[in-house]
């Protein structure tokens, strides 16, 4: 279900890229983009499977989109506007919707490296695209290293509470050895009564009474 439900949003979003809905702004989407969250996003080969007409009318939207905003005198022709979205879609079919608009737009502002001879697919998916996966690949590397910290402190936090409940067990027992060493050493110029006595006294002490059962069980041997 959350698949499918990740797949439905990925169709959305795709929709709203070629059609937009009154309320939708693809500025405010690419603002809320990181590297870090699109980690999770659904791939495109997932998102579009079945429905490759979309992901073609997305890309070249989103393609054209970031050709425009370069502003260069010379402007691509709509023959290389179609190579250069199907490079897109063979590249990031792997990667997810997010991926691609984030990538665009780290390109255009220069994050990715600069240009002063125009854009083209050599220069995008040759010098720019790999940087991104760097990017990407390292952020994976890093929420890994996170996830394996946590365990390990997680473990720690665990193997430390084992420790300390064993350690209070021991404790216990060792304790209870003492009370019994103890208690065999008072009974022994005792008659009954002095042990029934010796019995109340341990009941109405808070500190005594959960040992008082020691006591009792010398009414065995002293008659």
């Amino acid at each position: 279900m959350q698949t499918e439900s990740a797949q439905l949003k990925g169709i959305d979003l795709a929709n709203n890229i070629v059609v937009p809905t009154k309320n939708f702004s693809l500025a405010r989407v690419e603002m809320s983009l990181t590297i870090k969250d699109n980690i999770e996003k659904p791939i495109m080969k997932t998102v579009f499977k079945g429905n490759t007409e979309l992901a073609f009318s997305m890309i070249k939207t989103l393609v054209k989109r970031f050709v425009e905003s370069f502003g260069f005198s010379t402007k691509m022709p709509p023959a290389q506007i179609e190579m250069l979205t199907v490079d897109t879609l063979e590249r990031f079919q792997y990667e997810s919707i997010e991926d691609v608009i984030l990538f665009f737009k780290m390109a255009r502002s220069g994050k990715l490296g600069t240009t002063n001879r125009g854009v083209d697919s050599n220069l995008i998916f040759g010098e720019w695209f790999p940087k991104y996966m760097e990017m990407k690949a390292e952020e994976r590397e890093r929420q890994h290293q996170l996830q394996k910290s946590n365990l390990s402190t997680e473990q720690r936090g665990a193997n430390y509470e084992d420790v300390m409940k064993t350690y209070q067990k021991n404790a216990d027992k060792l304790f209870e050895k003492k009370v019994a060493a103890y208690v065999d050493r008072i009974v022994k110029n005792m008659d009954r009564q002095i042990l029934e006595d010796t019995i109340v006294d341990w009941e109405k002490d808070p500190v005594r009474k959960p040992y008082v059962n020691l006591l009792k069980a010398k009414r065995r041997t002293i008659k």
